[in-house]
């Protein structure tokens, strides 16, 4: 009977040991998890700022260029409008002398 006993306490320790250990390595494999995790997520972030300054210069750079073809754009509306008496004249003047001939 004793030695029942003592085979059952023996046998308790041992799967206590033996469940203590798996316990042991699923916290290493979750905290290793947590870390990877971690670093995901600082990798993530890392990510989309990146994407948020590309696409704050390329917004940047969009408005400069516009603003430059718009320049460009009165500059010519402005000579257009600035030449316009001198092409109405040339174009009344070639119609009056055909008209003469």
């Amino acid at each position: 009977m004793t030695y029942i006993l003592i085979a059952l306490v023996a046998s308790s320790f041992i799967f206590e040991y033996w469940l203590l250990t798996k316990i042991n390595k699923i916290e290493k494999e979750k905290f290793r998890l947590q870390k990877a995790l971690f670093a995901l997520n600082q990798d993530l972030t890392t990510f989309q700022a990146g994407i948020s300054r590309d696409t704050k210069s390329q917004k940047d750079e969009l408005l400069v260029e516009m603003k430059r073809v718009q320049k460009k754009v009165d500059v010519m509306r402005r000579d257009i409008i600035n030449s316009l008496p001198t092409q109405i004249r040339k174009t009344i003047g070639h119609i009056e002398f055909s008209q003469k001939a």
